[in-house]
């Protein structure tokens, strides 16, 4: 499986979860991902749960978490770190 197709399955993953207080959503799945999400660390947690749950902009994420605004992309490498811990985790 390429690298961009992983991406587009866990992307649908996280949108699944993040729907999941909100309306129409595979239950099983969501429940799969709070599972992993859960072994992760406070930091990704964090960030996970304030994009795809409570659909924080960057700016909100970054006071909360402290991550420094500028330049932008320290806030994508977090983002992308904790996307991809949590890859590991699903099962």
């Amino acid at each position: 499986m390429t690298d961009s197709k992983r991406a587009s399955i866990l992307d649908d993953h996280l949108t699944n979860w993040g729907r999941s207080n909100r309306g129409a959503f595979d239950a099983d799945d969501a429940a799969r991902v709070t599972r992993a999400w859960r072994t992760l660390t406070p930091r990704h947690r964090e960030i996970l749960r304030m994009v795809y749950l409570w659909h924080a902009n960057r700016e909100v994420a970054c006071r909360r978490l402290r991550i420094p605004r500028h330049p932008p992309h320290l806030f994508e490498l977090e983002l992308a770190a904790a996307r991809s811990a949590l890859a590991r985790a699903l099962p």
